[in-house]
């Protein structure tokens, strides 16, 4: 009789046992995934900050060759023609509208 329940008994605390080693190994592995998406949240927004500055540093360039661009195309010795400036059209009246 005694051989039985201390074999339960030891039975009972390896399962608890194999219990907290599966819940301390589910913890540390959510604990690393957490870690890693705040660090691919970090790296993403180093990545955003340094495309910006990218772009920034590289837009003179490409803005100056735009001006080249659209100087060489420009006739000799004339300035490009001023645009016209605009004038609103006065409404149209519908004599047979009835007045309110």
């Amino acid at each position: 009789m005694f051989y039985r329940f201390g074999g339960a008994l030891v039975l009972l605390v390896i399962i608890a046992l194999g219990g907290i080693a599966i819940e301390k190994r589910n913890l540390t592995l959510r604990r690393a995934v957490s870690h890693q998406k705040f660090r691919q949240e970090v790296l993403m927004e180093e990545h955003a900050v340094h495309r910006l500055k990218a772009q920034q540093l590289g837009a003179p360039s490409r803005l100056m060759n735009d001006l080249d661009e659209a100087e060489m195309r420009r006739p000799h010795g004339r300035l490009p023609e001023s645009p016209k400036k605009f004038v609103r059209p006065k409404p149209r009246v519908d004599e047979n509208a009835p007045l309110n």
